[in-house]
């Protein structure tokens, strides 16, 4: 999945139209904190097992879609957003490296031991971490996580709007591109705060 679904998605699934809505918000919440292990047990072991060769039979996509209408701060609106991260580090890594690199001079604000030192133009341990964490294999500090993936977004909206042209017929998409990155990259840091005290849910 690209990460142009940050324009919202194509079409809208047909379970949509027969699963009520609290139903739907109820099972984002439940999958997102099995896949964290927020409350994990042994008898949530199981489902989560389910869960993950359920996202590895039918692609992650399937799963993530449930997290896409969930709140920006919660857990679920949490890891749609770091599943948008993934895909923008995965789908094209030549045209991200580029947009990352010039994100990160425009912005001398950006620490590279947030964004995943030691080389934050080699995101790959950085993938590794937002990997574990979608596929419940996630054992560290979940807002340092999100931190680290709000500093990513962050970079990615600067870059974006730094290789927009002062006139050209494509510099109103990029800067509406970059401007989705700036929120997503402030959602994030919103959830990273409330993962620190303990409060996202």
């Amino acid at each position: 999945m690209s990460h142009d679904r940050l324009q919202g998605s194509t079409g809208a699934d047909p379970a949509d139209v027969v699963m009520d809505p609290a139903e739907r918000s109820a099972i984002a919440h439940h999958t997102a904190q099995l896949l964290i292990g927020a409350g994990r047990s042994d008898a949530d072991a199981g489902t989560l097992n389910k869960l993950v060769a359920f996202a590895d039979e039918n692609g992650l996509d399937t799963v993530a879609d449930l997290w896409a209408d969930a709140h920006p701060v919660s857990l679920p609106g949490a890891l749609w957003r770091m599943y948008l991260v993934k895909a923008a580090l995965t789908d094209n890594p030549s045209d991200f490296s580029r947009v990352f690199a010039r994100g990160v001079e425009e912005l001398n604000t950006i620490d590279a031991a947030v964004v995943g030192a030691p080389n934050p133009l080699q995101p790959e341990e950085f993938v590794k971490v937002l990997d574990g964490i979608l596929r419940g294999a996630f054992r560290g500090d979940l807002a340092l996580a999100l931190e680290r993936a709000s500093a990513v977004a962050t970079a990615i909206s600067a870059g974006v709007i730094s290789l927009a042209p002062d006139s050209d017929e494509h510099a109103h998409d990029l800067s509406s591109r970059s401007l989705r990155w700036s929120v997503i990259g402030e959602e994030l840091r919103a959830c990273a705060k409330h993962a620190s005290s303990g409060t996202l849910t």
